[in-house]
């Protein structure tokens, strides 16, 4: 009987501190973060390919980078740390890369494979942090960013 109580209180305690930490908002060390989801499109049309990179203005939030791969229909979703987390909270500059899709590994005469990148489908505008027109500040919630890339 004594084993017993033990065992459950030992249970209600382990319980009651995983909600405890569950309510907290966040593990230990890490900044806090946003969930940040939306749409990219180019001259109106989805951008099916490629990766949108949220990059902190100021490195007074760890420098934490968040990235999200862009689906067949345009949205993304963004990772700091865990899957779908989001991005720290504050100022990011934003950049998209999006390559044309490669049919198979890129060989030369002799049947060796040979690297070369594939050709960007967005302009250099928006792959570059310095020249990215898109500053967005990232909030504790409600954050759907919608990225339009024109020519």
């Amino acid at each position: 009987m004594f084993v017993r109580k033990r065992l459950w209180s030992m249970l209600t305690a382990a319980f009651g501190l995983g909600i405890f930490l569950a309510g907290c908002g966040g593990v230990a060390g890490r900044p806090p973060l946003g969930r940040v989801s939306g749409k990219v499109t180019y001259n109106g049309q989805p951008v099916t390919t490629g990766s949108v990179i949220f990059t902190p203005s100021k490195s007074d939030n760890g420098g934490h980078i968040a990235t999200g791969p862009i689906g067949s229909d345009g949205s993304y979703s963004l990772t700091t740390f865990d899957t779908g987390d989001g991005a720290v909270i504050g100022q990011h500059v934003v950049t998209v890369e999006s390559r044309e899709k490669m049919s198979g590994p890129p060989m030369d005469k002799q049947g060796r494979i040979t690297y070369k990148p594939s050709k960007m489908t967005v302009p250099d505008k928006y792959t570059n942090p310095e020249k990215t027109p898109f500053r967005y500040t990232v909030e504790p919630s409600g954050n759907t960013i919608n990225l339009e890339l024109k020519d």
